[in-house]
């Protein structure tokens, strides 16, 4: 079942699912001399920036491009731990098109660099 939560600090802008889909979410916007805009939310399309998966997100007149793996951690598992070397997210089954919560988890260097041994010989690493 996909389940929807808000990215934070994008409250009432945006949401993001267990299965790495993003959307808009619908919200009247006040500019200028007029009375202003009702922006009917929708799914935001996805695109490849590097290797992995971005989503455009806006806010206050302010656009931001952001990783969908970063995203779908932050909002269910919270922000990335502060630990003695630097985190990332690893890609349990190497396919960094794969944003499903059920593939992504935090670890260190060390750990991602195991999984990229796994992965080459066709193996999914462990969560």
């Amino acid at each position: 079942m996909e389940l929807w939560t808000s990215i934070p600090g994008y409250e009432g802008f945006y949401e993001v699912s267990n299965f790495g889909n993003i959307r808009s979410l619908t919200r009247f916007v006040e500019y200028g001399r007029h009375k202003g805009m009702t922006y009917k939310g929708r799914d935001l399309k996805q695109f490849v920036s590097g290797k992995y998966l971005s989503v455009k997100l806006a806010k206050a007149g302010v656009t931001k491009t952001a990783y969908v793996h970063e995203l779908v951690l932050l909002a269910f598992e919270g922000p990335r731990p502060k630990i003695a070397s630097r985190s990332e997210i690893r890609h349990l089954d190497g396919d960094s098109t794969n944003n499903a919560l059920s593939n992504l988890k935090y670890g260190t260097v060390k750990e991602n660099a195991a999984d990229r041994k796994l992965h080459a010989q066709g193996l999914t690493a462990v969560k």
